[in-house]
């Protein structure tokens, strides 16, 4: 319950920071917000789960309404917060700036860290390995098996920099703070990873950069975290933030959350990296036999490499469309499930045989005495070893697997690209629909869960995200926000065009010769894109006539031309930004610095990866419409992420403009319309 002593530490957060904050302004969708979050968290609606999506536009300043309730309901139920993010820009935000204030006007005191995924941290062992003086020895590359080829003196000078960093704490052992982080495949050799990890019984477990700040986060209160990090940790049994049952869970940007779910449910591997992979162990059992004086069993080389040719059979003649073969939503072929079953009793037998191995060199090394930096290195590379070869089963366990009727079914296809001068096969599975898996690991578990965007609902209504998450109306809390912004003095005009924007070529033409007639060349504008092709041709265009800055996506990195155009608009000079869908999400340009926001076209979701025709095929196959239930409702959110970009605060004006004349002449033209802001709707009944 929400008893006398929480609402007193949550209204005492709450005007103190009236006080503090300079730019405080008293909102009531704010208000509403904190009651909501403080009452579903606490128990107050007995016949809900305590959990709760909100859907709170810019400005209602959500980040400090979760964190003044949930900060004194997670430490008066002896809870730890953890707020997840989408992206760097928030997490950053949140963990400099919002995160810090609170500090300051919370009337609970909490402590706060960072969460990071294990990768992001170096492994000092295998660095200071790395980095010994006899490295560029032919002998000690050879017994790492860490190397391809001997390293370059330039990956040993990258590595030497980073121990002398490290040891002389200029550097804290996050790549992340690297100036100049090594190129990924160096990374990876030195990077923390689970299965080569010895954990306490490293040397060097005391000075571990990665240890060090998963016991900040186990000391913590409030966690910061990113989605990414959230569903692999769940996943993977909690390796890093607290059980999910002692947790709370703010989930800010909640609408990226499904399709980052559906990316940690996927697997794959390659024909090639099956032919490494099974050297590589080979190597490291051979290296164990030389050095424990054992004999040497059976290699499995020849066995992997005759079953992949036999797969490489029967998939090279597949009719791939743009390298791409999906399998139909019954499942895999059963000329492929063989030879598959065949190369999964191989990897079984010889991971068996593996595993067998590792045990040995394990007692080996209680009962003998063995150079440490063989021991690391060898135990490092059997880690290795150890991952590969159980992703590999993983995904062709899957790949056998028949198919449930009665439940949706998994997207399974192959990828083919060239490697030098050989073809290789990249074999992919993954779940179309993961609500279940959400449902049993994190929503009946969690001791809160509060779920919040600025854009949460698609059409008016929350069906959307409520079909990818697997959250069931009526059991949970639902609160939609007003705006604090006067919208009602924007102007969303729709512009007059002859050209549908299927007829691609004549709509690029007129979107181009639109936009030379409207473009201010004082102003500050951003044009919104849904394809790379037309922006590049519509650049080509009019770069030469509109007369000021005119800023494109690729020519500069995304921050680089933000830069460009708040300096070009501070001078007073005009700037026109083209953009694709990264920015019309996460850019905040506030003021003058923007006046139009023009979008080219409704961004409809076309079903071209496997995962999105599978779930198109198995929609059909149920006689229920992929466009209503999928398509529709995600463009009637990415229309809304767009036309976001315009006000940012109580003082801004504007314009907006969109070239698509299916708003007016498709069926589905006024929902979309009706599922805006209040802005003052301007149909253009004539060309200008």
């Amino acid at each position: 319950m929400l008893t006398s002593a929480i609402k007193k530490q949550i209204r005492s957060s709450f005007e103190t920071a009236k006080t503090q904050l300079s730019d405080f302004s008293n909102r009531s969708s704010q208000n509403k917000m904190i009651a909501e979050i403080s009452k579903t968290l606490s128990g107050e609606y007995a016949k809900s789960n305590p959990i709760l999506c909100v859907e709170a536009p810019t400005g209602v300043g959500k980040t400090m309404a979760y964190l003044i309730s949930c900060i004194p309901i997670a430490k008066a139920n002896k809870k730890r917060l953890i707020i997840s993010c989408a992206n760097v820009a928030l997490q950053e935000q949140i963990l400099y700036k919002d995160i810090v204030e609170a500090k300051k006007y919370s009337s609970v005191e909490f402590r706060y860290a960072l969460a990071k995924g294990r990768s992001r941290y170096v492994c000092i062992r295998n660095l200071i390995n790395l980095t010994e003086e006899n490295l560029n020895t032919q002998t000690l590359f050879e017994e790492t098996l860490l190397w391809d080829e001997p390293p370059s003196q330039n990956q040993i000078d990258k590595l030497s920099e980073m121990t002398d960093n490290y040891s002389s704490t200029r550097w804290n052992g996050e790549i992340d703070d690297l100036e100049s982080p090594p190129e990924f495949s160096l990374w990876q050799k030195v990077a923390c990873n689970r299965f080569t990890c010895t954990a306490k019984s490293c040397e060097f477990y005391n000075d571990c950069a990665f240890f060090k700040a998963r016991k900040k986060a186990s000391q913590a209160d409030v966690i910061i975290a990113n989605h990414d990090l959230v569903l692999a940790d769940i996943i993977n049994g909690n390796n890093i933030l607290p059980e999910v049952n002692d947790s709370i869970f703010v989930i800010d940007e909640a609408h990226h959350f499904s399709q980052k779910a559906l990316s940690h449910f996927s697997i794959n591997t390659s024909t090639e990296f099956m032919k490494t992979s099974i050297r590589q162990s080979q190597s490291t059992i051979d290296q164990i036999s030389k050095i424990a004086n054992l004999k040497t069993p059976e290699s499995y080389i020849k066995k992997v490499d005759e079953a992949i040719v036999e797969l490489i059979e029967v998939i090279t003649n597949f009719e791939y469309l743009d390298d791409v073969y999906l399998f139909d939503m019954s499942g895999v072929s059963n000329e492929v499930v063989n030879t598959a079953k065949n190369l999964l009793t191989i990897f079984n037998t010889a991971f068996g045989n593996f595993l067998d191995q590792k045990d040995n060199w394990q007692n080996y090394c209680k009962r003998n005495t063995v150079k440490q930096i063989i021991i690391d290195n060898l135990n490092n590379i059997i880690g290795q070893n150890d991952q590969n070869l159980s992703s590999i089963i993983s995904l062709l366990n899957a790949f056998t697997q028949s198919t449930h009727t009665g439940t949706p079914p998994t997207s399974n296809w192959i990828v083919k690209s060239k490697l030098s001068n050989k073809t290789n096969y990249h074999l992919n599975t993954a779940k179309i629909d993961v609500s279940n898996h959400l449902q049993s690991l994190i929503w009946s578990k969690a001791a809160g869960v509060i779920l919040t965007s600025a854009t949460l609902t698609s059409l008016g209504s929350f069906d959307r995200i409520n079909q990818q998450l697997g959250l069931k109306e009526k059991e949970n809390r639902y609160l939609r926000l007003s705006s604090p912004f006067n919208h009602k003095s924007v102007n969303f005009i729709v512009a007059s065009m002859n050209a549908s924007p299927s007829e691609v070529f004549e709509h690029t033409q007129e979107l181009a010769r639109e936009l030379k007639k409207r473009i201010n060349k004082e102003a500050g504008t951003l044009v919104l894109f849904a394809s790379n092709n037309q922006m590049q041709m519509v650049a080509d265009l009019v770069e030469k006539t509109i007369e000021c800055e005119l800023l494109v996506q690729g020519e500069y990195s995304k921050k680089r031309i933000l830069e460009k155009h708040i300096e070009k608009r501070k001078n007073d000079e005009g700037s026109v930004i083209f953009g694709l869908d990264s920015f019309a999400e996460g850019v905040d340009l506030k003021g003058d610095n923007l006046n139009h926001v023009m979008i080219a076209k409704l961004r409809f979701s076309v079903p071209t990866s496997p995962i999105e025709k599978t779930t198109q095929s198995y929609l059909e196959s149920l006689n229920r419409n992929p466009f209503m239930e999928i398509s529709l409702p995600d463009a009637s959110l990415r229309l809304i992420q767009a036309c976001g970009r315009l006000i940012r605060s109580e003082t801004d004006t504007g314009k907006i403009t969109i070239f698509d004349n299916r708003l007016i002449t498709k069926f589905y033209g006024k929902q979309l319309l009706d599922a805006l802001p209040r802005y003052n709707i301007v149909v253009e009944t004539t060309n200008r």
